[in-house]
């Protein structure tokens, strides 16, 4: 095994999310083994369902390489299964990685859930900047029988998220640094909290942004779809990221019974709400 190697691959894996050493161990032994594909699985328990995790990683074919030297692992892929609680078959998705970059792990989440992500990139052909919108295209599937990813770009739709956000009920009211971090959050695919006074009762919606149909769609606790048109709803001036919805509980699969009994570390010490990694 080469320590630059697996150095190197522990990074890439924090970088994707996968926080506070989750894999450290098994990745140690598996290339110290000299396994030419190393799996690496990861369980996340939530409250919308339960998401699975494997990263998989393969040997380098060593072209140009001399005899002495060892061929290096890669990360080539993430397979994500994700099975939501009432409903019987699970959604699958394989999502792809570049120059060892790719979605990091609440990001994945949210395409599962069927959320729009934004991503803006700088493209290698023109040096232009990119802006688009991904999501998962569960109604169909590609030539490999998989569910493609699918993008929106921005030039195309013509669609400002900052116009529509501000369009909706005493949304101006907010300060901008709620502003930014609900717009954050929107384009991170999440589900965000709001607080509404409606016919002078307080509301708990949810906002999502929907790029396909140019919109920030609004929902209720319930999952229904909600008009904000009447005069009497009136924003509340908390908002956050729906607590359900925050990274969870993550735990390394394996064939033994996870016990729930057993706390959990922080995955991403950053986050402000939910669990994070735990390794058993």
């Amino acid at each position: 095994m080469v320590v630059a190697n697996y150095n190197f691959l522990t990074e890439v894996l924090e970088n994707l999310g996968f926080k506070n050493g989750l894999f450290n161990d098994r990745l140690k032994s598996a290339m110290e083994m000299g396994l030419p594909k190393i799996e690496l699985k990861a369980m996340m328990e939530k409250k919308v369902g339960n998401f699975t995790f494997n990263v998989v990683l393969e040997k380098g074919d060593g072209k140009n390489l001399s005899s002495d030297q060892e061929r290096f692992w890669f990360a080539n892929k993430i397979e994500v299964t994700y099975k939501k609680h009432g409903e019987e078959t699970p959604k699958q998705h394989t999502f792809g990685l570049y120059k060892q970059k790719g979605l990091p792990v609440e990001q994945m989440i949210n395409l599962m859930k069927g959320n729009y992500v934004h991503a803006s990139y700088r493209s290698t052909k023109t040096g232009q900047m990119v802006n688009k919108w991904q999501y998962v295209d569960f109604r169909s599937f590609n030539k490999n029988g998989e569910h493609p990813l699918n993008s929106i770009y921005d030039d195309r739709i013509q669609w400002n998220i900052t116009k529509e956000l501000s369009a909706l009920p005493h949304i101006n009211g907010m300060t901008q640094e709620m502003k930014e971090d609900l717009l954050r959050a929107l384009r991170n695919g999440d589900d965000v909290a709001v607080s509404l006074r409606v016919n002078g009762k307080k509301e708990d919606l949810y906002l999502k942004a929907n790029p396909r149909s140019a919109q920030i769609d609004v929902f209720n606790g319930e999952g229904e779809k909600v008009v904000l048109t009447k005069p009497s709803f009136q924003l509340m001036e908390e908002h956050s990221t729906k607590e359900d919805l925050a990274m969870g509980a993550m735990t390394l699969a394996s064939t033994e019974k996870v016990n729930k009994e057993e706390p959990a570390k922080n995955l991403a010490k950053e986050e402000k709400k939910g669990k994070g990694a735990s390794i058993k």
